[in-house]
């Protein structure tokens, strides 16, 4: 189904050419759940959530942490020139990684089962998020971020499709919207309670010894969420093993090139911006090679102009939820002269708003589809994000230090934000091809994850650059307004 200017109509999809020997699940839309309040969909969307809320905690916790070691001058961030754009640059690997097994996850999990990739997914990342312990300089704990990212990466195309298959259509707005709430769950309590466990064990063991804390006491409860997943989510059981060979043949590659990529600009002595650049485009390399492999068998979600703008559109979303999701600890601490301590609880008023605003947004996208749907929604969400962002900048530009007001602004425009990711998601589940429905959205997670990367990087080094958040705020809600108007231009196929 597609929808323009608040019309709906029926898209038939392309014949796929693929044989039941090859691939595992198609056309998913699973049995009817049973009745009752803990029936299977709800069920699923109980496993996804804390699936969601500890993949979100493994890799939001490097934000607190890089913020910990600038204010700390510790470890690999003590003496560097630019530290916040150093810092950037630690965060935005870790999503270079992610967005590059984002469209063969998909894949795989439209060929072996979406389930066996979740799993792998949280597995993965479990191990990774320990593996980080280990890192002993910086190029070692660019690489265990690296790899968490190539790991998690594998998780959203799948979830999403997953939601999709086991939930009621007038409810998978809502769906998607409630196991997202695990998201800004995750990104709640990193942003919260890193700074206190990293104080804590500062305590114990020296501040230069603390921040691989955090890392260590998350990795056994994201194994155990994996294991929870493979044991009581009662879906396809699909293929783990060959599933994983592959996932691990296309990781082992993707992690070579990033990371030497990565030692080449640091050998060169380049700045962070221009090493992010450079990786940024390595992955994009990357991803041409898969677009040109996989462009024919896959054309339904590629080639598709509506999906395209859908994807392009995403970029923003992104690179707003992760610029507040790393900075947003320095943007209050500093714009309130507090400590990162004193920052945290206001800080996370964005990602408790989330909480809010993801099943809003699936409320309205339900909504939405069964009044005949359309694109102003997103538009007027979007929009709204826009003028509370600016609005941040502003007050900080003029000198705003009130903690209370920064923290109702956060709040204020994390509700909508989320709302609208809702809302975006929603739209490309109901663009795109049921039995291609990992693959839509391993493509839309593999684009818009070029704001991620860019994100903080590109806002630690305006910050360096001009000394305040201000330009790096307006930035943002520049580009939630081309989010805006390429959502605008989605339009009824002829």
């Amino acid at each position: 189904m597609a929808c323009d200017d608040g019309h709906c109509f029926s898209v038939p999809s392309p014949p796929i050419q693929e044989t039941a020997t090859e691939v595992a699940v198609l056309n998913v839309d699973l049995p009817s759940s049973p009745q009752g309040f803990w029936n299977r969909h709800r069920r699923v969307w109980l496993w996804l959530f804390l699936t969601w809320t500890m993949l979100y905690l493994d890799r939001a916790v490097t934000g607190p942490v890089v913020s910990w070691m600038i204010e700390n001058e510790v470890s690999f961030m003590a003496g560097a020139p630019m530290p916040h754009a150093l810092g950037g640059v630690i965060g935005g690997m870790f999503f270079a990684g992610y967005m590059l097994t984002q469209f063969p996850a998909g894949y795989l999990g439209d060929k072996y089962g979406r389930k066996p990739l979740v799993v792998i997914s949280a597995v993965w990342s479990g191990v990774a998020t320990f593996l980080t312990v280990l890192a002993s300089s910086l190029t070692v704990f660019v690489a265990a971020r690296v790899l968490t990212g190539l790991g998690e990466g594998a998780y959203y195309s799948n979830d999403r499709a997953l939601i999709h298959a086991v939930t009621p259509p007038e409810k998978r707005g809502m769906g998607m919207g409630v196991v997202f709430v695990g998201l800004s769950l995750g990104l709640t309590l990193a942003t919260i309670g890193t700074p206190f466990v990293l104080e804590w064990a500062a305590g114990i063991w020296g501040a230069e010894r603390a921040w691989p804390v955090p890392f260590f006491l998350l990795a056994i409860p994201t194994l155990l969420v994996a294991y929870g997943v493979w044991r009581y989510v009662d879906t396809e059981k699909g293929r783990i093993v060959p599933a994983a060979k592959r996932l691990l043949a296309y990781s082992a590659v993707f992690l070579a090139v990033i990371m030497a990529t990565y030692i080449a600009t640091v050998e060169m002595g380049l700045s962070g911006w221009a090493q992010a650049v450079l990786v940024t485009l390595a992955a994009l390399g990357l991803i041409l090679i898969i677009y040109m492999m996989l462009g024919k068998s896959s054309a339904p979600v590629l080639h598709d102009r509506n999906l395209v703008l859908m994807y392009l559109s995403a970029i923003p979303i992104l690179y707003t939820l992760w610029f507040f999701a790393f900075w947003s600890l320095l943007v209050v601490s500093e714009a309130a002269s507090v400590g990162l301590s004193g920052a945290a609880v206001y800080a996370a008023l964005f990602c408790v708003a989330n909480a809010i605003g993801y099943p809003l947004g699936g409320f309205i996208a339900d909504r939405a589809r069964s009044n005949g749907g359309g694109k102003w929604p997103y538009l007027a969400l979007c929009g709204l994000v826009a003028v509370l962002v600016a609005a941040l900048g502003f007050y900080i530009s003029i000198g705003g230090h009130d903690v209370t007001v920064l923290g109702g602004l956060l709040f204020m425009m994390g509700v909508p934000f989320a709302g609208m990711q809702t809302v975006h998601m929603t739209m490309t589940a109901d663009l795109a091809p049921p039995e291609m429905m990992a693959q839509a959205f391993g493509m839309w997670n593999l684009v818009a994850e070029v704001g991620a990367v860019l994100s903080p990087v590109m806002a630690g080094t305006l910050r360096d650059l001009t000394g305040d958040w201000t330009l790096s705020i307006y930035v943002n809600a520049a580009l939630l307004l081309l989010s805006l108007s390429l959502v605008a231009m989605i339009r009824k196929r002829g």
